[in-house]
């Protein structure tokens, strides 16, 4: 019997106007609920992916169900899957979902929703749940066969493209690079660069606190590194050279929070020094010795999102939240926001929106422009955006949303 109540098409439909006089109009286009039991501590909406065309959704359920969707009939696809655990789910390309038990990763279906194959070995503990990695064309994946090792996959036959590759540490995130031509494996305190297509070893073991960047246009490889006396470093390296060797090294002057890609060829540092005020700077990759201060007034570390466009930066802080051009001083606007601490989760959107979750599971969209506030839900535990559709998780389901 389904544990899902299905409620579909148009239920609910808002429209708002923003202090601009721009209209975004917000449709409820799905919800997928299930059965409230009082004995367990969570219910509700746990995680939740968009397919690569957005036509369909997987979406996971606290008590270990999971559903696959279809967007555009508006029906569920197949029956609800059970899992052996809250793990991983997600889309491997536009017919293939995946989910991520505690030892094995299972292939569905994504038109029928019955399995595919035999589960492939995907290790999972509860203190390091990471996701398998999966190609820009659909047609590979690598998981965590074991805490130590990564198998590389053929998702046409599911065979392996390779043996296992085996580290001396603890396999703690594995991605491919945009372009297709490597898998990185994070280790605990290094970063290896392996061929995508037959699993030999490129480059590695790379020093890295976990914190990389791979430019693709540029062949450059951004790590960041802590020497023995506890000091941050920003290395860049050649990956167009055997060995993939360092090119610029440079010592940050407090501790490393996060670095963003902004264009194509630029970097965004935001450290926080000792008193916990924060600092930013970028840099070009072809110029990593010319460092761009970008001021902020800002006394405390902070939440921080750039646009897709890369003209603004919006960040916020348990006071206020603000939004500064790149290349000027003043900030474009700058407002109070209720106290929330510093668990807030801020989301890029479109280069006129952006979203904030914060402590109190509120969900906000807000416009770049004047950060006028154009919609709010309340319990929202998780989220995933893409282009114009919203998934938001809740505690009594999953609601996917259409903004225009």
């Amino acid at each position: 019997m389904s544990h899902f109540g299905i409620r579909l098409s148009t239920i609910a439909f808002i429209a708002l106007t923003s202090t601009a006089n721009a209209q975004v109009q917000f449709q409820r286009i799905a919800q997928l609920a299930t059965t409230n039991e009082a004995t367990r501590p969570f219910s509700g909406g746990r995680k939740v992916e968009f397919s690569p065309d957005n036509k369909k959704v997987i979406a996971a359920f606290f008590g270990s169900t999971v559903q696959l969707f279809d967007l555009e009939k508006n029906v569920p696809i197949g029956e609800p899957i059970r899992t052996a655990g809250d793990g991983e789910v997600g889309f491997v390309n536009d017919e293939v979902g995946y989910t991520a038990d505690w030892k094995s990763l299972r292939l569905w279906d994504a038109n029928t929703g019955q399995q595919i194959g035999d589960s492939i070995p995907h290790q999972l503990r509860e203190d390091t749940v990471i996701q398998p990695a999966i190609h820009p064309t659909g047609r590979y994946l690598a998981t965590r066969a074991t805490m130590t090792s990564v198998h590389l996959w053929n998702v046409a036959d599911r065979r392996p493209i390779a043996e296992p590759m085996h580290f001396s540490a603890e396999v703690q995130a594995i991605r491919f690079s945009d372009d297709g031509l490597f898998l990185f494996v994070n280790t605990e305190g290094t970063v290896h660069a392996i061929g995508a297509d037959n699993g030999k070893t490129v480059a590695g073991p790379i020093a890295s606190t976990g914190l990389f960047q791979y430019f693709p246009k540029q062949q450059r490889l951004v790590t960041t590194e802590q020497t023995s006396t506890a000091v941050n470093q920003l290395v860049v390296r050649s990956t167009d050279q055997q060995g993939w060797p360092e090119t610029h090294r440079a010592t940050l002057s407090g501790t490393l929070v996060r670095f963003l890609a902004i264009h194509d060829d630029q970097v965004l540092v935001h450290t926080t020094k000792n008193n916990r005020t924060p600092e930013l700077f970028a840099f070009r990759i072809d110029e990593p010795e010319t460092r761009i201060e970008i001021e902020t007034t800002a006394d405390r570390a902070f939440g921080l999102v750039v646009p897709p466009d890369s003209r603004y930066w919006i960040s916020t802080n348990i006071r206020d939240i603000k939004c500064q051009e790149f290349g000027k001083s003043e900030p474009l606007w700058q407002k109070q926001i209720p106290p929330s601490g510093f668990d807030q989760h801020l989301y890029p959107l479109d280069n006129e929106h952006f979203a904030i979750r914060d402590k109190q599971e509120h969900f906000s969209i807000y416009k770049v422009a004047d950060g006028s506030e154009v919609w709010r839900q309340a319990g929202v535990k998780q989220c995933r955006l893409t282009k114009n559709l919203l998934a938001l998780c809740k505690s009594d389901g999953v609601e996917i949303w259409r903004m225009e």
